[in-house]
């Protein structure tokens, strides 16, 4: 079985408190990319994991531990597994969360485990917060610590290039600036925040990538350390002085995307950034996904 991870962009993240178990509570849409890794999958007489980045070759690999997840609660035996990545890491696109997702997907499909995508989420809760979301193909918003999951309907398709700057962002790390700059931890209201989510919906069911940019938003953009801020200032100049209409930090970073109004400004942007970024900078072009891609 092939299948495509998929990744994702928090089209809006607000931190909404602090639990006391010291996790955050989250209010968040997920927004599915066409940008992929490749996930292939087959019986097996043993277990078997091969990466194309030889250092993800562990045994704590989400895709490991998924198999492991359906084996314990399925008897699904061994399976040989290969990975290709596309998806970079620490980028806050999500990669190892989709992965993991795939695989979920790919072993109940493979192995005949009649699990739907509800009980597949619930199964995805324990491997990591953004799993559940990432079982899906449309916007999902996100809410609790991020797996309290409601999909939405499928979206138009939007153009977006990516800049992921060669270093990675820690998300502990983002949280304690989060913290420290909140003297409560608390953002938004709750109502402010559902207010807004709204508003998102409406725009992004729209169509119009004028009307979708004024809408997004991540709150780890207001309490950026002074380092990450400069990288994520000089990331969003690059794209905006290429003609995005709006920038965000994907998740906790370090990828920053940029909102173009159709394909074509998105390819001619994509093209003179690569001569233009620094060379251990990555460019990337993609659309969101309005249908399915995952399972193929």
């Amino acid at each position: 079985m092939r299948l495509l991870p998929h990744a994702k962009i928090n089209l809006s993240l607000f931190i909404t408190g602090r639990r006391p178990d010291g996790y955050h509570e989250l209010d968040t849409v997920f927004l599915p990319l066409g940008l992929y890794d490749t996930l292939l999958i087959r019986p097996a007489e043993e277990l078997s994991f091969s990466c194309s980045v030889p250092e993800l070759e562990t045994g704590d690999n989400l895709v490991l531990k998924a198999w492991r997840l359906m084996n314990e609660s399925f008897g699904i035996g061994p399976a040989a597994i290969r990975l290709e990545k596309k998806i970079p890491s620490q980028a806050g696109l999500g990669g190892g969360s989709a992965d993991a997702a795939a695989m979920l997907l790919g072993l109940n499909e493979l192995f005949g485990t009649g699990l739907d995508r509800r009980q597949l989420s619930e199964l995805g809760r324990k491997l990591g917060a953004d799993v559940p979301a990432q079982l899906w193909d449309v916007p999902v918003r996100g809410r609790g610590n991020g797996g309290e999951i409601c999909p939405w309907e499928a979206a138009p398709a939007y153009s977006f290039v990516l800049l992921k700057p060669s270093e990675g962002f820690s998300t502990p790390a983002m949280y304690r600036a989060w913290d420290e700059a909140k003297e409560n931890a608390g953002g938004a209201g709750e109502d402010e925040t559902a207010r807004r989510q709204q508003e998102l919906k409406k725009a992004l069911a729209g169509g119009d990538p004028s009307r979708l940019a004024p809408c997004l938003h991540n709150d780890f953009e207001t309490v950026l350390p002074a380092r990450e801020k400069k990288t994520v200032r000089r990331a969003g100049t690059f794209l905006k002085k290429s003609g995005a209409l709006r920038t965000l930090l994907c998740g906790s970073g370090s990828t920053v995307a940029g909102l173009f109004g159709d394909a074509e400004k998105r390819d001619r942007a994509a093209a003179s950034l690569a001569a233009k970024i620094p060379p251990d900078w990555s460019v990337y072009a993609c659309d969101s996904l309005s249908e399915a891609k995952t399972l193929c």
